[in-house]
Formats: structure tokens, sequence, C-alpha cells
């Protein structure tokens, strides 16, 4: 994951082993977030792909196995020990943080693929500006981060519980295992980035559960039917 805290790469050194494990078999993964992420990748065979924020490797795997020449980039060292498991000398790793430039030439790809990590950013105008450097003309951009309506909640009187102000980017911590520093934004700083740095927004998806969800989970498919919890973003460099 990428991250411009270092206390945030350090609990994902931490939390490396057991998401290792669950990332394949979670169902808020594997038959939520997965599925509507991975539709919407377009045809990546034999071209040069950057999997940003590729974690213990889920996707830069998926990207390989559709015949993607595939770079994946990750902060925690940790993350990047399980994806070189996963995947072997496949795909060409390397340790960076998404909060910073890239380590890579203008022109460098064809895509950029990022599931659940730019959440870990705070300036998705530099990301973005970022993202269009090392994208060839016509290049996509697919990503999936957390629902601004699901990071956003309000308790019974209407008044947030986390964050503060729904217009704000805003740092919050999600309580896992270890402590983990996130932030949260509006609808309007996840699509404005984008269209300010060059790319033409094309789809957006915010997925429901599958049956999957529904055999391993069904005290929580009902909800998760009709509550967003993560949204789903392509977008083409004009």
């Amino acid at each position: 994951m990428p991250f411009d805290d270092s206390t945030a790469s350090d609990a994902y050194d931490e939390l490396a082993d057991g998401y290792a494990e669950e990332v394949r078999s979670n169902a808020y993964n594997a038959h939520l977030e997965f599925p509507a992420t991975s539709s919407m990748i377009p045809e990546v065979d034999g071209q040069r792909v950057l999997d940003a924020g590729c974690g213990t490797g889920v996707y830069t795997e998926f990207l390989l196995d559709d015949g993607a020449d595939v770079v994946g980039l990750d902060a925690s060292e940790a993350m990047l020990a399980h994806a070189r498991e996963r995947v072997g000398d496949r795909a060409e790793l390397h340790q960076a943080d998404l909060g910073e430039r890239l380590p890579f030439d203008d022109d460098a790809f064809d895509g950029v693929v990022s599931a659940l990590a730019l959440g870990y950013v705070e300036d998705w105008d530099a990301l973005f500006a970022e993202f269009a450097r090392v994208l060839r003309p016509g290049g996509f951009v697919v990503f999936s981060t957390g629902h601004p309506l699901d990071q956003f909640p309000l308790d019974e009187a209407g008044e947030p519980v986390d964050a503060e102000n729904y217009f704000e980017v805003e740092r919050l911590t999600k309580e896992w295992d270890v402590p983990v520093p996130y932030y949260r934004r509006p609808f309007s700083a996840v699509v404005n980035p984008l269209l300010e740095s060059g790319f033409r927004l094309e789809t957006v998806v915010e997925p429901q559960p599958t049956e999957g969800f529904r055999e391993q989970l069904p005290e929580r498919y009902e909800k998760e039917s009709r509550y967003p919890v993560f949204l789903c973003v392509r977008a083409r460099l004009d």
C-alpha cells in the first residue's frame, strides 16, 4: 500500500502476514471489491501495466495471467515480500510511496490499476498528475477506493460519527489489529483530480455483493446490497 505517513507503512508491515492469508477469502475483497474492479480492466494482453499499491500481489497475478507486462509498486516491504512469493520473477516489483514522485519515466505504461490503495494518499492532484505523466496517451487508470458515503457515516441524530466535514479531505484511522491512518474525501475530490489531470471519466461502479458474499456472510448481505461500501472508477488519458 502507498502512504504519506510512515506509521501507516509500518502498520501494513505488521499486518502483512494476516492480510496475505485473508485477502483471497475475505468476502469484502473476494466477493465485493474484486469482481467489480477486475471487470472494469480493459484488454491488457501485451500491454505494460502499473499495479499501484500492489500489496500482496492479487491484482499483479490477475494482470499477469491476462497477458500484461506488470510492474508492481508498494510502500510496505512486508507486503511486497508476499507479492514476490505469489508471482516470483514474473513481475517487476518496487518499494515506493504513491504520495511521492513515481520512479518511472514519462510514457512508461499503457495502464494503471490500483485496488483499495489510493485512500492512503492525501494529495490526489499530485497523484493523478503522476499517473498522467507515466501513462502513454490513451492509457487507462482503473482504481477502487472507499465509498465517500461509507466513510462519512452518521449516527441516529444525523451527526457524523468519525469525520467532521464531508466536504474536506480528512485524516482518519482504521482500528484494525494495529491502527492504520487513511484519508476520506468527498465524491468531488475523487473525480475532479482525475479530470484536472487530463483524464476522461469512462465509467463508475458502486459494487454490490455477489452470491459468494451471501454464502460467506449472509448476515451482512442485505445491508451491503443496499448501502455502498466501495467506489470503482475507470478513466482514460486524453
